[in-house]
């Protein structure tokens, strides 16, 4: 899981830096728009960090992009064309996740959906 959570960051610096310069903004006012520091605009495009899912949001608003087009490359979203059908097809599809987590995020929404704690029924 280390190489893949490595590989999304080195796209996403990539993607993150290009998109910035192409805009025409400087780290500090990306920070500044996103209400970050320099520092951590800076470590982002050096892989040495990643921002949330609603910073990254804020980012692909600001540098007028598609939207989970940086979101997909850190893992926040589903891959273009991959749509789930159901939470546990989302846990599948969750690079964040390691099989162990898959398994028990999956085995506790499953006995949530048969307590009928949860309303979507598919499992």
């Amino acid at each position: 899981m280390v190489n893949s959570r490595s590989a999304q960051r080195e796209r996403f610096r990539h993607a993150l830096r290009q998109a910035r310069v192409d805009a025409g903004f400087s780290q500090r006012a990306v920070a500044r728009a996103v209400a970050r520091t320099p520092s951590a605009v800076w470590q982002w495009e050096e892989g040495r960090g990643a921002p949330d899912a609603a910073t990254v949001t804020r980012l692909e608003e600001l540098l007028r992009l598609e939207s989970d087009t940086l979101a997909r490359l850190l893992g926040y979203a589903a891959p273009t064309g991959q749509a789930t059908s159901s939470v546990v097809d989302a846990l599948q599809a969750d690079p964040r996740l390691d099989d162990s987590g898959r398994e028990l995020l999956t085995t506790v929404y499953r006995w949530l959906v048969r307590r009928g704690s949860v309303g979507e029924g598919r499992s």
